[in-house]
């Protein structure tokens, strides 16, 4: 065999383990996308049952504390409240502002809630308007607010507590009701 011969040869065993590699190479990457979208799918639903975790915490105080329904419903109806009242009812305010919050992040990254909300819904959410539209709630809005929320969500929550931008419950997925 000759030098020519045996570099040919050498060349085409490169050539094979140079496709190898990249067969070797694209398997790797498969598994891995693979991978990638079962710990995406992990994420998802964890934070899905974090929020319905925070929306049940938020409803639990109205269902188990019988003195904390006549707190609340002081501060729905805008009677005088004494300050621990005010706290407790600021409080609760804040959980739910809180809750708008972690599903407008959420809805916003594309982790949850693709399609089925517009935002504009979560800014201008009724029951949260609601209650920033209370002496103490507002009182809360203004004055400790800002202290925990970033400046852009507050302003798109004060764009629709000024206006009459306060929308409708949308049908889920966007059809009519």
């Amino acid at each position: 065999m000759n030098w020519d011969a045996l570099g040919a040869i050498g060349e085409i065993i490169g050539a094979i383990a140079v496709l190898a590699t990249l067969y070797y190479l694209a398997a790797q990457i498969k598994m891995q996308n693979r991978e990638l979208e079962k710990s995406n799918k992990n994420v998802t639903a964890q934070l899905s049952i974090d929020i319905n975790n925070m929306l049940i915490n938020n409803n639990d105080a109205l269902m188990r504390d019988k003195e904390f329904v006549q707190i609340y419903q002081k501060g729905i109806t805008n009677q005088l409240l004494d300050e621990i009242e005010a706290i407790q009812f600021s409080q609760y305010v804040n959980r739910w502002l809180a809750l708008c919050e972690s599903v407008i992040v959420a809805a916003k990254a594309e982790v949850m809630f693709a399609g089925d909300y517009d935002l504009d819904f979560l800014y201008g959410n009724p029951y949260v308007h609601r209650l920033i539209a209370t002496e103490v709630g507002a009182r809360w809005f203004d004055d400790e607010a800002p202290l925990m929320y970033s400046k852009d969500f507050l302003e798109k929550i004060e764009n629709f507590r000024s206006g009459d931008s306060i929308v409708q419950a949308p049908h889920p997925r966007g059809t009519p009701r």
